[in-house]
C-alpha cells in the first residue's frame, strides 16, 4: 500500500509548477504577534473583503479557506470561510488546521539558520561532513552540497526521487543551477536530527520549544498526533472530499507542517519585526543569495523564500501544493505587511481565486 507521504511526494510541487538552551535564549524575547484592533473604516474594509471572498469561493467551488492579514507586523484580520468537509458541512473556523504544504520549507529554513547562528552547523560546510547520504555517497558531487545550496534550491537533486524513476541522484552540479527539491530539504532534516541527537518527535519538540511556543503558535506541527484530526480540514479534489486526512507520522521538513492561517502569520510577523536579539539571524535568513542561481522571473532567492521586486518593495513569498491542499503566503519585511492563504481544495490556484483575493489585498485603499 502506498503511504500518504509517498502519494504526496509523487504529486507535490512548491510553486504551482531555529542548540537547545542557547537557541531558546535567542528567542526568549519573541512575543506572539499582537493582534491589532480594527478601526471603524478598517472594519468596514474587512467586512467587504469577507463578502468578496465568500462570493468568489462559491463561484470557484472552493469548499474551505482561511486568511490572515498582517499590517506593520500585526495581525489585523483573520478570516475563516466555508467548510472543512463538503459533505458534513462542518465550518472552517480560525482554529482550523490546514496542511501548509511547501510553506513548511520557510519555517524549517528559519530553524536551520537559527541553528547555524548558534554554531551547530556551518551553512557552507558540505553536508556529508556531518552526515553522508547513503544514496548519494558514491557520487563525488555529494561532497560539494551545502545547507545554503539546499535552502536556496540549488542542490542539484530532483524534487522527489519518483521524478527520476525512484533513484535519488544528482541532476546537475550542486550550486550551478536552480532546481526545486523537497528531497534536499529531507536530507538537511536528517543532518539536523543527527547533529541535535533527536528523532522526528524530538525535532518537533525542539521546534515547539524554540520557535512555535515563543511566537504564540503552539498548534503548529510537522508530526502527526491525536490533537490534529478534530481540528483539521479535509482535502478536496474536484469539490469532492478525499480520504487524505492524515499524512505520514514522520517529520517532513518540506511538506508536513499543519498550521492555522494566523499561526503562520505569527511566523511571518517574527520575520518582519524580529527584535534586536533575533535580527541578525532573520537578516541572514532573508538575505538575497546573489552568488547562487535563481529561477527565471525572480529577483533572486533568500534562504527559504523566492523574492520579487515590486512597487511596494521586496516581496518574499511561497506557495504550496499538497494535491488536495493549496497554500500561499507573502511578506514585505520592511513594511511588516503580509498575507497567508490556506485552502482545502486542489483548485485554489487554478480557479483564479487566490489571485483575485491577493489582487484585492494589494489595492491601494486597503492600506489607508
Amino acid at each position: 500500500m502506498t503511504s500518504r507521504g509517498t502519494r504526496l511526494r509523487q504529486r507535490r510541487s512548491g510553486w504551482p509548477a531555529l542548540a537547545s538552551f542557547a537557541l531558546a535564549a535567542l528567542l526568549a524575547g519573541c512575543a506572539a504577534a499582537p493582534e491589532a484592533p480594527a478601526g471603524a473604516h478598517q472594519a468596514r474594509d474587512f467586512a467587504a473583503l469577507d463578502r468578496f471572498v465568500r462570493r468568489e469561493m462559491e463561484a470557484a467551488g472552493v469548499p474551505g479557506l482561511a486568511i490572515a492579514v498582517l499590517r506593520d507586523g500585526r495581525i489585523v484580520h483573520q478570516g475563516a470561510y466555508g467548510v472543512k468537509h463538503a459533505a458534513n458541512r462542518e465550518p472552517v473556523t480560525p482554529d482550523t488546521l490546514f496542511e501548509a504544504a511547501s510553506l513548511s520549507k520557510p519555517v524549517f529554513a528559519a530553524f536551520v539558520v537559527l541553528q547555524a547562528e548558534q554554531g551547530l552547523l556551518d551553512l557552507d560546510r558540505p553536508l556529508y561532513r556531518y552526515l553522508p547520504h547513503p544514496d548519494l555517497a558514491g557520487d563525488p558531487r555529494h561532497r560539494r552540497l551545502t545547507a545554503r545550496m539546499v535552502l536556496a534550491h540549488a542542490s542539484g537533486l530532483p524534487n522527489w526521487r519518483q521524478d527520476t524513476g525512484g533513484e535519488l541522484k544528482f541532476l546537475f552540479e550542486p550550486g550551478t543551477r536552480f532546481g526545486y527539491s523537497g528531497e534536499a530539504y529531507e536530507y538537511l532534516k536528517d543532518v539536523l536530527k543527527h547533529l541535535l541527537g533527536v528523532d522526528d518527535a524530538g525535532l518537533q519538540a525542539r521546534l515547539e520549544a524554540d520557535v512555535f511556543g515563543p511566537i504564540g503558535a503552539p498548534s503548529m506541527r510537522y508530526t502527526w498526533d491525536a490533537s490534529i484530526p478534530a481540528r483539521k480540514a479535509y482535502g478536496h479534489r474536484g469539490g469532492t472530499p478525499t480520504d487524505n486526512h492524515r499524512h505520514d507520522d514522520g517529520f517532513g521538513a518540506s511538506y508536513t507542517l499543519h498550521a492555522t492561517a494566523s499561526d503562520y502569520a505569527r511566523f511571518l510577523a517574527m520575520l518582519a519585526r524580529p527584535g534586536r536579539d533575533r535580527a541578525p539571524a532573520v537578516a541572514r535568513l532573508l538575505a538575497i543569495q546573489r552568488d547562487l542561481p535563481h529561477e527565471e522571473g525572480e529577483l533572486h532567492r533568500s534562504l527559504g523564500f523566492p523574492v520579487k521586486a515590486t512597487a511596494r518593495g521586496l516581496r518574499y513569498y511561497h506557495a504550496g501544493n499538497n494535491g488536495d491542499f493549496r497554500a500561499y503566503c507573502h511578506l514585505y519585511p520592511g513594511r511588516g505587511d503580509g498575507v497567508v492563504l490556506f485552502g482545502n481544495a486542489d483548485n485554489l490556484f487554478s480557479s483564479g481565486l487566490a489571485q483575485r483575493i491577493l489582487e484585492r489585498l494589494e489595492e491601494p485603499w486597503f492600506y489607508m
